[in-house]
């Protein structure tokens, strides 16, 4: 099933529920308008834009980056057709947790941190709060971090209340309303297989 986005203040269900944060001082050496900035892959000039939302927690989004992203890197994005910007969205505490610790080493180590997270989904995105913490560790430990390190940026509540208000913000303006769902230049579109996708690209690039 598709993952539905309610704008009722998630943001104070995820804080109440979930006191896992603190507010202490950011003193990562990485700035925290790098960590807020748009996240890409591709070529900023290439001729189709391609938004992604997609939810950490979210079995379709994983489907989508393990099996359908893949292809369109070989295909499109690195040959400078496609960009791709992905958009992280806040279902849960759980979700707002991996898309704190993806954004921990900043910009240049984001998206191979995206995809372990959606890689090993199975693993971490279920049980119970402590579970899902340890599984969120150990994909810090697989791509370099101490438990110290993972958990300082997972409790980074300041960057937290950031990124949701970016979120909602985002999410509003696109008419966002499950998950995964993509901007094509402009144009909605819900989850779809490849073949669907790349048809909508071509078009696109037949123009």
């Amino acid at each position: 099933m598709f993952k539905k986005i309610i704008f009722t203040p998630i943001y104070l269900i995820i804080f109440i529920l979930n006191p896992f944060f603190s507010y202490s001082e950011d003193k990562s050496e990485i700035e925290m308008s790098v960590k807020l900035q748009p996240m890409y892959i591709g070529n900023l000039e290439a001729p189709v834009t391609i938004i992604e939302y997609a939810s950490f927690t979210c079995p379709h989004c994983a489907t989508f980056h393990n099996e359908i992203l893949p292809k369109l890197k070989q295909d499109y994005i690195k040959n400078g057709k496609v960009l791709l910007e992905y958009r992280e969205v806040y279902f849960d505490g759980p979700g707002l947790w991996a898309g704190l610790l993806a954004r921990c080493q900043g910009d240049k180590k984001y998206f191979p941190m995206v995809d372990l997270i959606y890689k090993k989904q199975k693993d971490w995105a279920s049980g119970n709060r402590d579970d899902i913490i340890k599984g969120l560790l150990s994909i810090g430990r697989q791509s370099g971090l101490t438990d110290k390190k993972s958990r300082d940026c997972m409790e980074n509540g300041k960057l937290a209340e950031n990124l949701i208000e970016i979120f909602k913000k985002n999410a509003s303006e696109d008419s966002i309303s499950s998950t995964p769902s993509f901007v094509i230049n402009g144009q909605l579109v819900q989850n779809m297989s490849y073949e669907e996708l790349k048809k909508i690209i071509d078009k696109i690039l037949d123009k």
